[in-house]
């Protein structure tokens, strides 16, 4: 895969497009970019590492964030500050 976009509805007023590029030409090493947008206007970016993912399960991830506990957790942390 050279790389993979995707939009996505993240909560109600919070969207991402995400992009996926392969690190190190690895097979299971993955580079996910997350453009947030709150409401319709750039809220951000950030991005995270995934480690052991083969390219069907990086894209999996890439395209269900609102399932992923942690990433969302991590996106809200970034966007509002950590919370307790």
């Amino acid at each position: 895969m050279e790389r993979f976009s995707h939009i996505s509805q993240l909560e109600r007023n919070l969207s991402a497009c995400v992009t996926l590029d392969p690190l190190h030409q690895s097979e299971e090493a993955w580079l996910m970019k997350i453009h947030l947008f709150y409401k319709g206007e750039s809220a951000g970016m950030t991005s995270f590492t995934l480690n052991g993912y083969t390219e069907d399960e990086a894209e999996q991830v890439a395209k269900n964030i609102s399932s992923h506990a942690t990433l969302m957790k991590e996106i809200d942390d970034y966007l509002w500050g950590e919370s307790d």
